[in-house]
């Protein structure tokens, strides 16, 4: 696959980041109840953030904090997202995030990664420091001072919490590949070619059952088995080139339903029906099958796979058997 899905995240601006981010929260319906942006000089040191539960700011959440810098985060800009949610939480405006995540495509500078590494050095930090780190970055011309609320609230917290979140990282999190794919134009890759088994596959059993029965009729002596077709001077050939075609279909569907929304592979095999089936509807038999194969390789796909040449034309002809399988064609 192509790993090209660094430079769309890098030159997303800071707007595009937080909702980049908050469409990801969105997605992630598993893992979060709700989600919520904020944005603008209000935002309290939250950006994009995830509910856990019904409860949002009263139960458990996430906050990701997103920083699109051209350079990595410095010490000045950390200490001071961390400082507003302290104040604001101690303020009773919420809870404290279960998780805070700095999202920052460029990294952070060696001392924050640091504090990040050693959760108790990060904690004596913001205690012995923070009048200097903090107190005049929450509130423009307002001197934010460590009161006993404050102090309580830092002592408490678990800073094994606080994490960074690189380019490299954001990428790697769950269906964050999926999500991209949906909101910006990327190139997604080839696909590895199927591996065709020794033995037939259970998944096989009903486009060759139907192809077993139509090279049978075409030639007007039935077969018993896969292994009569295979043994054929003409028909076994196909028959290889028929089982190739599925497995680079399977291998196809398998490798991009870990990096594309489901709607996406849903219109490829859509389109590839719709390419078909005019073809299908009339012939029979062997010729039928012979005039679908053919039309399959000439089809047009829209999306993606189309405009990156990433459908090679064996893995629509083997989206076809996939539609013999669920029963939207027939071979016999």
């Amino acid at each position: 696959m192509a790993l090209n899905e660094s430079k769309h995240i890098l030159v997303l601006d800071d707007d595009e980041l937080e909702e980049f981010v908050k469409k990801w929260l969105a997605h992630e319906k598993d893992s979060y109840h709700g989600f919520e942006r904020n944005s603008g000089s209000g935002d309290r040191g939250l950006d994009a953030v995830g509910f856990c539960t019904a409860n949002r700011y009263e139960g458990p959440w996430h906050n990701y904090q997103c920083k699109q810098l051209s350079r990595p985060l410095g010490e000045a800009e950390f200490f001071a997202e961390l400082g507003k949610v302290f104040f604001y939480s101690t303020s009773g405006e919420f809870s404290l995030p279960e998780k805070y995540i700095f999202v920052a495509p460029n990294n952070v500078v060696r001392k924050v990664r640091n504090y990040v590494g050693m959760p108790s050095k990060l904690k004596a930090e913001l205690l012995n420091n923070w009048n200097v780190r903090c107190s005049a970055a929450i509130i423009e011309n307002v001197c934010v001072l460590l009161d006993d609320k404050l102090r309580q609230a830092i002592q408490g917290y678990d800073f094994s919490s606080v994490e960074v979140w690189n380019v490299h990282k954001l990428i790697e999190q769950p269906n964050v590949r999926k999500v991209l794919s949906e909101h910006v134009d990327m190139d997604p890759g080839s696909a590895p070619a199927g591996v065709v088994p020794t033995d037939v596959s259970s998944s096989e059993r009903t486009y060759i059952a139907q192809l077993i029965d139509t090279y049978g009729s075409h030639c007007g002596t039935p077969f018993a088995n896969d292994t009569e077709v295979l043994s054929h001077p003409d028909y076994g050939p196909d028959l290889c080139d028929q089982r190739r075609r599925y497995h680079d279909a399977e291998a196809f569907h398998r490798h991009f339903r870990d990096s594309l929304s489901p709607e996406i592979l849903e219109q490829f095999d859509q389109d590839i029906y719709d390419g078909v089936v005019d073809e299908y509807r009339a012939t029979k038999g062997y010729p039928r099958l012979l005039a679908v194969m053919r039309a399959a390789a000439q089809t047009k796909v829209s999306g993606v796979f189309e405009k990156h040449s990433r459908a090679p034309n064996s893995v629509k002809q083997g989206v076809c058997h996939r539609h013999v399988n669920k029963g939207k064609l027939k071979w016999s």
